[in-house]
């Protein structure tokens, strides 16, 4: 199913004569996405559903460029050679990661630089970066540029649906072909065969992260939106609102923010367009990320 953005929203983005991509200096990609309505959420009955998705109607008003891809290990590499930048996770002495049969806990030593994957791993820098936290994510942005941002939780399922009302933003159905996200599948089955969760029915070649940009990309030219790993958003996380909302920004007071998307190890549930988590802003893990917005200053 695809919803139609409002006509006269995307003729105003037309009018406004802003190019479809966007490269900063250094090779960091953005693509324009228009201003227009959507139902966010799910329906009743969506395989996968869990609280807290309730659909309502949300506009976004202004046209933004977010990132084609997640920030990548060589991007972050970057801002800390440049900077100096210690992560929260390294303060920290270790990140959250799994083992061979799923055990999540923390583990000292695993850090931007070693994702601490129960296999040997190769780390490249077109690998997504894992391991930071939201207020890593945040001096990443001011770093970057000063219309940098991470994404609201609105903006993020906007982008990722690009007009799509299904599951998934390829479809209502599980992927087959490997060739539109990573998440858990055959290939991370094959490497761990202990592993007690399910997986889709398919075989990417990637057990772990893989290199950005791989996979095809949904309407909008955005890659990885769904799998590969969870992306913070700007947003508090909270209850959604009962009534249409324009631009919304917190959704509650508390610190923790919203993470969106899915990763390599999960399961479709968690890999839907509408599914919703949460982090606090120090924490980071091997299957979370982030995608930066630039904001469009109003003419």
């Amino acid at each position: 199913m695809r919803w139609a953005l409002p006509l006269a929203l995307l003729a105003g983005c037309r009018a406004s004569d802003l190019p479809e991509e966007r490269t900063l200096p250094g090779g960091m990609q953005f693509r324009l996405v228009p201003p227009g309505t959507f139902l966010m959420g799910s329906p009743p009955g969506e395989p996968g559903r869990q609280g807290g998705e309730s659909l309502h109607r949300v506009s976004i008003t202004r046209p933004f460029y977010l990132g084609k891809h997640e920030v990548t290990v060589g991007q972050f590499r970057s801002f800390v050679e440049a900077t100096g930048h210690v992560t929260d996770v390294e303060r920290n002495g270790g990140g959250h990661a799994h083992d061979a049969k799923a055990v999540w806990i923390h583990r000292p030593g695993t850090n931007w630089r070693n994702p601490g994957y129960a296999r040997p791993f190769e780390l490249r820098d077109d690998h997504p970066v894992t391991h930071v936290s939201h207020n890593d994510a945040l001096a990443f942005c001011r770093w970057l540029d000063p219309a940098a941002d991470l994404p609201t939780e609105s903006e993020w399922e906007y982008a990722c649906r690009a007009g799509s009302g299904d599951r998934f933003w390829w479809g209502p159905d599980e992927d087959r072909s490997g060739r539109v996200a990573n998440v858990g599948d055959r290939a991370l089955k094959r490497v761990h065969p202990e592993w007690p969760r399910t997986v889709m029915d398919m075989d990417d070649g990637h057990a772990f992260v893989a290199p950005v940009g791989i996979y095809r990309p949904n309407a909008f030219g955005l890659h990885d939106m769904l799998g590969n790993v969870w992306e913070f958003c700007s947003t508090r996380h909270g209850p959604y609102p009962k009534d249409d909302s324009l631009d919304p920004g917190d959704l509650g007071t508390q610190e923790s923010f919203s993470v969106r998307g899915g990763g390599w190890s999960n399961v479709a549930a968690d890999v839907r367009c509408a599914t919703r988590n949460s982090d606090p802003p120090k924490f980071g893990h091997s299957n979370l990320g982030f995608r930066v917005v630039l904001r469009i200053p109003p003419r």
